[in-house]
């Protein structure tokens, strides 16, 4: 079985560790980074599975890197996970509502773990 690959985007250098080293747990590579204005060529470098993107970020917020991320030919097909504290902005943006999965912040470790197992499982469907 090939090992998947996350990319954790998140500018809280405890919660990025926590997940990477969750997944880890679970067999998963994972590598994480803080700034948004890399990631789609991040994702394109690294052929990453799965994306976990925090919303709230400074330079470029995770609204800007999900619109690159979809608009970019070689990234679009990648699913998108959304961590956020401000659920209401996902109501409120209809483009957002097209990620493949958000969850709240703080969330449950095992929850987590279970969504994201669940996409990247979806993924190699």
């Amino acid at each position: 079985m090939v090992k998947k690959k996350v990319l954790v985007v998140e500018d809280s250098i405890f919660i990025a560790k926590a997940i990477k080293q969750l997944l880890e747990s679970e067999g998963i590579t994972a590598n994480t980074t803080s700034d948004g204005a890399k990631v789609v060529d991040l994702v394109k470098e690294g052929k990453y599975d799965l994306v976990v993107l925090d919303l709230m970020m400074p330079d470029f917020s995770g609204k800007d890197v999900f619109y690159m991320l979809k608009a970019d030919l070689n990234t679009n097909d990648v699913p998108v996970l959304i961590l956020t504290a401000k659920v209401d902005a996902l109501k409120e943006d209809k483009e957002l509502r097209d990620c493949d999965k958000f969850m709240r912040k703080p969330f449950d470790n095992d929850e987590l773990i279970e969504v994201i197992k669940g996409l990247l499982q979806r993924d190699s469907a």
